[in-house]
């Protein structure tokens, strides 16, 4: 078995035909284990894996990775019963003997190699080697290397986490609402600590007499300052001087937990809820329960107040993650779990970007959302910005998410308040992705099944679009495709003349090449859904201005199936590890200072000593991000 392929833009006919000897100089740590891999078959011996994390010089948490065992599918393998009638009582039955025929099936690999696609410069190839996940072999499934096996099962066995969400409603500057679902409690990975209910691992703030003390002062000072605002009203009525934030810069003296503002960039503007306006001053003590006639915002009051006390346990600085899930998804999604409890074990403060109308958000005006808006996510950006300043940014997307989140980058440029993103399983194009749900027995099922979804999400919400030009609630009630749905709402509330146009313009083929910020792209070649000819590979090959887009592509793994791994088919998705390198990466701002211009060597190609300094530079970085150790 050889080395990852790495292509490379920028090169000669016989440099490029050397790239697909797949023997990228920045890959060949991969090489010593040839002889290794001969068999296509990789053990099932589990092989423990246990990342220390770092946070301003101090260990944060203990990461701890393996082959599930057999006893740790069974919450997975519940789920498929969970909606039946004694669902819990047929998993249990059937659960045991699913789980010890599973084990025996995906105890057999399939290994192959990804193939690495970006322009040829040192920049790009400093960053890869920051990402030693993608120099290791695919090893798939063996069961589940089918395109359609590997979508459909790992979104029926994949585990359901059990994440604690606390939900906040962000009003967006047109009237309209999204949801941001934050992490209270994740829970821990297989022979993990439980710290479900304390993040002191994570570099929490722990909570002692001194920090009581300047909790009571913080209330005391807030009670002073509203006994201020009032005399200042009574002296000088509407020309009273507006208040400032006091307490920005510093979390554990503001009321709203955060270092900046609250309630500004989102919308809210001086009259919004936070610590950037006044829409949230409730006198708490002027309404006491039983509530009768008036009841204060509790959504303002005891809600904020709980996620004040979270967003306290992590350090101001720490980056911070939005997520982004797919179409008609969100927070509920398993794989956006399954990173989500990645990143936060990593000392990321993590939220989930829900879209209007999805996940039980409200829909408040006859406005859903599309793949070419990204009003929405700069307004979240902005907002989360304003929260954090001093901590980095950034996003991950799937899907559609994926290709909302391209778009947005592109419309940014080097405006973009992102330190770098990764897009899995972006359509890219449109058009070419509805041609393929179009096509075969299996496209309508999955355009059907996302249809449904989509109906769904709507349905509760159709009295809002009444009256709209050239709306019909017929075309929605019998719309069974994707296609059906766009042409009945998507394109009518967003402006477009055709489907065909609204795809055109929507797909990030067009914006990615002005995307300015490091960007890792994800795809799997078989993918159902989000089609191999759609990805604009030649665009990325060729970007060597200031932005740095890899293209990171498996030989299978299907639509956010990805079924390989020390975590398969059960756990987190093959590339969630290599993204969570690319993201440590980027904090560490590699490649940033090293010049973009290709130096005329290809990325495939390199001489002996540049491949040792390569492998050198490798397990440098495999040593910084984890360290082998026997199975338990």
């Amino acid at each position: 078995m050889s080395a990852v392929r790495a292509t490379s833009g920028f090169a000669t006919s016989a440099r490029v035909n050397s790239a697909t000897r797949r023997a990228a100089s920045s890959h060949r740590a991969l090489s010593s284990r040839d002889s290794r891999a001969a068999s296509r078959t990789v053990s099932s011996r589990p092989i423990a894996r246990v990342a220390p994390c770092v946070h301003r010089g101090r260990p944060l948490a203990m990461k701890v990775t393996a082959a599930l065992p057999p006893a740790a599918a069974g919450p997975a393998v519940g789920c498929l019963f969970e909606t039946l009638p004694f669902g819990a009582f047929i998993g249990a039955v059937l659960g045991g003997a699913i789980t010890s025929l599973a084990s025996r099936l995906w105890s057999k690999r399939h290994l192959s190699n990804a193939t690495v696609t970006h322009a040829d410069t040192p920049a790009h190839r400093a960053l890869m080697d920051a990402c030693p996940h993608f120099s290791e072999p695919y090893d798939a499934v063996d069961v589940l290397r089918n395109r359609h096996a590997c979508t459909i099962v790992a979104s029926l066995l994949r585990e359901n986490l059990p994440i604690e969400y606390q939900r906040e409603v962000l009003r967006m500057p047109d009237g309209g609402h999204v949801t941001l679902d934050w992490p209270i409690a994740v829970p821990p990975y297989p022979g993990e600590d439980d710290v479900k209910n304390t993040m002191a691992s994570l570099g929490a703030v722990v909570v002692n007499d001194d920090e009581r003390q300047r909790a009571d002062e913080r209330e005391a000072k807030r009670e002073r300052e509203r006994m201020d605002d009032i005399i200042a009203q009574l002296q000088y009525g509407a020309a009273a001087p507006a208040r400032t934030n006091a307490f920005a810069g510093d979390s554990a003296l503001s009321p709203d937990g955060v270092p900046g503002v609250i309630g500004v960039a989102g919308g809210g503007g001086a009259g919004g809820c936070g610590s950037g306006g006044t829409g949230c001053d409730v006198d708490l003590d002027a309404t006491a329960p039983p509530f009768r006639r008036a009841i204060p915002d509790q959504g303002r009051t005891v809600l904020r107040r709980r996620l004040a006390e979270h967003w306290r346990t992590i350090p101001d600085d720490a980056p911070v993650l939005i997520l982004m899930s797919g179409i008609a998804g969100g927070s509920h999604d398993k794989y956006l779990k399954h990173f989500m409890r990645g990143a936060a074990r990593r000392g990321y403060r993590c939220v989930a970007f829900n879209c209007r109308g999805t996940a039980n958000s409200p829909l408040t005006t006859p406005q859903f959302y599309s793949a070419s808006f990204t009003g929405d996510v700069r307004a979240v950006v902005d907002e989360i910005h304003g929260r954090w300043p001093d901590a980095k940014l950034f996003a991950v997307g799937w899907s559609l998410g994926a290709n909302i989140l391209t778009n947005f980058l592109g419309e940014e440029g080097e405006s973009a308040k992102l330190a770098g993103a990764v897009a899995m399983c972006n359509p890219f194009d449109l058009n070419a992705c509805d041609e393929a749900l179009r096509n075969g027995f299996f496209g309508a099922v999955y355009s059907r099944a996302m249809a449904k979804n989509m109906r769904a999400l709507f349905a509760p919400h159709e009295h809002l679009f009444q009256g709209l030009p050239n709306y019909d609630n017929a075309l929605v009630a019998s719309a069974t495709t994707v296609r059906d749905f766009d042409e009945a709402v998507t394109r009518v509330t967003f402006g477009f003349d055709s489907v065909d146009a609204y795809y055109d313009a929507s797909s990030s083929r067009l914006s990615v090449g002005d995307v300015r910020v490091p960007l890792l792209v994800v795809q799997a070649k078989d993918d159902p859904i989000a089609v191999t000819d759609a990805v604009p590979r030649d665009v990325i090959k060729g970007k060597t201005t200031p932005g740095l887009v890899v293209l990171v592509e498996t030989e299978s793994g299907g639509h956010l199936g990805w079924t390989a791994g020390s975590e398969a088919p059960f756990g987190s998705p093959w590339p969630d590890a290599g993204a969570m390198q690319f993201f440590e990466a980027c904090r560490r701002g590699v490649g940033a200072t090293i010049g973009n211009r290709s130096d005329g060597r290809s990325a495939g190609r390199g001489d002996e000593a540049d491949a040792d300094a390569d492998v050198k530079r490798g397990a440098e970085v495999e040593a910084d991000v984890a360290v082998e150790a026997p199975a338990r």
